[in-house]
């Protein structure tokens, strides 16, 4: 019964507005010494509460319509009308990844369906009662009324406006805002309300603000400066002086228009005037805007208001007849489509397989290509050849290589024998990863690199990629695992850690740097890892740094269970101190950004041309769920944050233990249970077989540090690229401490 949920209406008067906020409450969260009545029949579920002198105080709404309503008055004794201009404000669950624009529309559209059409305010009032209760991806409606001193004209409603509220954290992080449209036009205007830094990107591909992007920034440098990038963070194209052009007390309103490949900027609402930035696009970077995104940076947060006239509603009953140039244009995009997600998968195979070669049968089969397709196929490696993607060793082998864009900022070499070098140019760290963003995330922190590829004529696979370079004064090397899903990977990581250590004699320290699944704490902050933080293995009372489940035993007669682990622990402590060290100097920084702060805003600037996008995903995308004893999954909230200055998206940096094991790192009660036996704080996908060689070979110095991309063993990909980046950027803090 708890968990029932009933509509609550409280009404409201105050100077000269009518208010009524219309919210969905469980039941036993209701005051029933305020509620007036109790409805039945068709309005069962639906409460009305005893008029208020005032309202709840509750978060800034996400979107709202406006619009003038010529509504019949009962009370008018010359049967007239009443224009009242209405304002319904509305409010979704917190997270939710719906488009709030379209439950918007819909819920209006229902609201005044010319078959159940309100004729009076209070059947206005009842209808949105009711159609609320079928809507329930809304939290809150509220409805607003105001008298105007102009004439009615008709029984109809005006044009509707709709507001659209973004709210961006004190965090450099876009959000993307699905529910501007702005594919068919080359105008956009809107509110901000922030101290400094908005951030505002307009571009081709969903989810990416590197790749085809013009961004625009307003009030940067300090409320000083505006500027026109190419991409998110980009070379500036065009700057203006606009001393304390945003606030962060009031909204103040521009324009972008991008009409004929010109970028403008200016104040207001109205497009052309006030325009105080002008980019010329040149031809190969013109592109089609189809969506936008807003951000704010760590030093401000902000509030975004967009405003669209909404679509009329559809004709009742209108059959369409069937076009058959829009039916062949729809066939010809899903085909397209599908071959975009074939491509898709075969670089990623490639990068998978990477610095390993895959022959062309090999790739076809992988990606599971039928015989019909094999043209098609190869044409598509031919295209990801074409644009620097990959490169064909010998007929018919394959590797991935770094983009061009890339590659000119470092040297690229595919040999048999890597060169002769100097003691002084041997590296005395190696860096070992396994996925390729990994490996660019790394060796964007490395300065002075040069990567060999080193790979022997006729034979597919047996390769070593060894990114050379230094961090600091440090020299430090970096490789990759190829990871094959026709291969044995456990054989595969060690013969390459034992080629590393055989080729670069001088290694000390090992680092092992990528991404993990985050273990969670759903009720102490304290404890809590989210996607996005880091977490390094430097566990308390010198316990083990990494912990492999190889087998699980239930008790008998009992709810408990036994492990069969393997404990690792390095002999050597000079990385372990470094990152106490680092720790130190961290929490008694009390102003500035964080060190890995610096590097990672850094290293995007470089991995910017990557085919991967390293920007921080969503922050609504790190949904936390929770497993109950009968299986049933529930979402809930993360705990909330007990540091005064921890800002929302921040990277946390979490110390313990990292495990491993499929028997337990994909069952969420012995995980959890695991964990919170031996101080675990995250999970990957295994690399036990590493640290036997690693032992084999009296190397005594290594260290795990993970980026957390999910909730399990850093499998998934949405936050795997971001994951690496944070992980990089603390390695290099960590190594510049040495």
């Amino acid at each position: 019964m708890a968990d029932i949920q009933e509509i609550v209406m409280t009404a409201v008067n105050q100077n000269g507005k009518s208010r009524m906020r219309l919210e969905r409450k469980l039941k036993k969260d209701i005051d029933i010494s305020q509620v007036h009545h109790i409805a039945g029949g068709p309005y069962k579920g639906i409460l009305v509460n005893k008029t208020a002198t005032s309202m709840d105080t509750v978060r800034p709404a996400e979107g709202r319509l406006e619009f003038l309503a010529y509504i019949r008055d009962k009370e008018n004794g010359n049967g007239g009308s009443n224009q009242d201009y209405w304002t319904l404000r509305f409010w979704f669950p917190q997270l939710s990844l719906i488009n709030k624009n379209r439950v918007m529309s819909d819920y209006f559209r229902e609201l005044v369906n010319p078959k159940n059409m309100p004729k009076n305010y209070i059947g206005f009032v009842k209808r949105a009662l009711v159609v609320l209760r079928e809507f329930d991806q809304i939290q809150r409606v509220e409805l607003e009324v105001e008298e105007t001193q102009e004439p009615a004209l008709d029984d109809s409603f005006g044009p509707i406006q709709t507001f659209i509220s973004v709210f961006t954290p004190e965090s450099f992080t876009y959000q993307f805002v699905p529910e501007v449209t702005v594919s068919n036009k080359t105008f956009l205007s809107f509110g901000i309300k922030a101290s400094q830094d908005a951030h505002i990107a307009l571009s081709a591909i969903y989810g990416d603000v590197d790749r085809k992007t013009y961004e625009v920034v307003l009030g940067a440098d300090g409320n000083k400066a505006s500027y026109i990038r190419d991409g998110s963070l980009g070379a500036t194209k065009a700057e203006a002086k606009t001393v304390n052009i945003i606030r962060d007390d009031d909204f103040r309103y521009f324009w972008i228009s991008w009409k004929d490949h010109r970028v403008e900027v200016g104040r207001g609402t109205v497009n052309g005037q006030e325009r105080f930035m002008t980019w010329v696009v040149p031809e190969n970077r013109r592109f089609n805007v189809n969506c936008i995104s807003v951000a704010t940076s760590r030093k401000s947060k902000g509030e975004w208001e967009f405003t669209e006239i909404m679509d009329e509603y559809p004709e009742e009953n209108k059959v369409k007849q069937p076009d058959p140039e829009k039916e062949a244009r729809r066939a010809k995009v899903k085909i397209q489509i599908l071959w975009i997600a074939k491509k898709q998968r075969m670089l990623q195979c490639l990068e998978d397989a990477y610095p390993n070669t895959i022959k062309t049968t090999n790739i076809f089969q992988l990606c599971k290509i039928r015989q019909g397709d094999v043209i098609s196929a190869a044409v598509v490696l031919k295209d990801l050849q074409k644009r620097g993607l990959i490169r064909e060793i010998t007929a018919g082998e394959w590797v991935r290589i770094p983009l061009e864009e890339e590659a000119n900022r470092h040297e690229v070499k595919i040999v048999q024998k890597l060169p002769q070098m100097s003691e002084r140019d041997e590296p005395k760290i190696a860096i070992i990863t396994a996925l390729y963003c990994e490996k660019l995330a790394v060796d964007a922190m490395v300065e002075d690199k040069i990567t060999y590829i080193q790979h022997m004529k006729g034979s597919e696979g047996e390769s070593q990629v060894y990114t050379l370079g230094r961090i600091g004064k440090s020299v430090v090397v970096s490789t990759k695992i190829s990871r094959q899903a026709d291969k044995q990977n456990d054989l595969t990581a060690a013969e390459t850690v034992s080629k590393l250590l055989e080729t670069f004699i001088q290694v000390k320290h090992v680092l092992l740097v990528g991404v993990g699944g985050a273990v969670p704490s759903y009720n102490n902050y304290n404890k809590h890892v989210r996607l996005g933080d880091v977490v390094v293995s430097v566990p308390r009372d010198n316990g083990a740094i990494y912990i492999y489940c190889s087998k699980i035993d239930k008790v008998p007669n009992s709810l408990r269970y036994n492990y069969s682990a393997k404990e690792y622990r390095p002999r050597d402590q000079t990385l372990i101190n470094a990152t106490e060290s680092l720790r130190h100097q961290a929490e008694t920084r009390i102003r500035g950004a964080k060190p890995w702060e610096t590097y990672m805003e850094e290293a995007m600037d470089i991995l910017k041309g990557q085919e991967s996008n390293f920007h921080r995903p969503s922050i609504r995308t790190d949904r936390l769920y929770f497993t109950k004893q009968d299986r049933t999954v529930i979402q809930c909230d993360h705990p909330r944050p007990t540091d005064p200055t921890y800002k929302d998206g921040q990277t946390r940096i979490s110390y313990g233990a990292v495990a491993a094991g499929k028997l337990v790192a994909y069952t969420p009660d012995l995980r959890l249970d695991f964990a919170n036996s031996n101080d675990i704080k995250c999970f990957d996908s295994g690399f036990n077989s590493i640290l036997d060689r690693l032992d084999g070979s009296k190397k005594e110095s290594y260290l795990f540090i993970r980026g957390m991309s999910d909730y399990v063993d850093g499998s998934k990909k949405e936050w795997q690229c971001y994951a690496s980046l944070v992980a990089a950027a603390y390695m290099k803090a960590l190594i510049l401490t040495l």
